[in-house]
């Protein structure tokens, strides 16, 4: 289960369509998925009732875990967005990119700096 979690998520989905390899696939890796953004919290295809080796999930959709994000040109200052790319990984460019969620601490520019970042508000998602 991911224990990356500064404060502890509330709210999870199950969710398909996962990577079942590489950035994504692991517990406590961020995904996107359909537009939802959260925690991957088991691993894909890994958990209570899912099928082994399936692209399903348990996603966290709210909490602030503490991950790595690319903060590319500029430092990230507390309550900055923070965006999801495709390939699942979190950056500070907003261009092409979904948001992810605010920067809960600031973060010198650099490759896999390690932030919280508190996931955006997704209730019922």
């Amino acid at each position: 289960m991911a224990k990356n979690f500064r404060v502890y998520w509330k709210n999870a989905n199950l969710s398909v369509g996962l990577p079942t390899t590489g950035a994504g696939s692991a517990a406590g890796d961020p995904v996107v998925n359909k537009g939802i953004v959260g925690i991957n919290l088991w691993g894909t295809g890994a958990g209570e009732g899912i099928p082994a080796g399936s692209t399903y999930g348990m996603v966290a959709v709210d909490g602030t875990p503490v991950v790595s994000v690319n903060v590319v040109t500029t430092a990230v200052t507390e309550n900055d967005p923070i965006y999801i790319t495709s390939a699942h990984a979190l950056t500070n460019v907003a261009s092409g990119n979904t948001l992810f969620g605010y920067a809960d601490e600031p973060g010198a520019v650099g490759a896999a700096t390690k932030l919280g970042v508190k996931i955006k508000s997704q209730v019922n998602a």
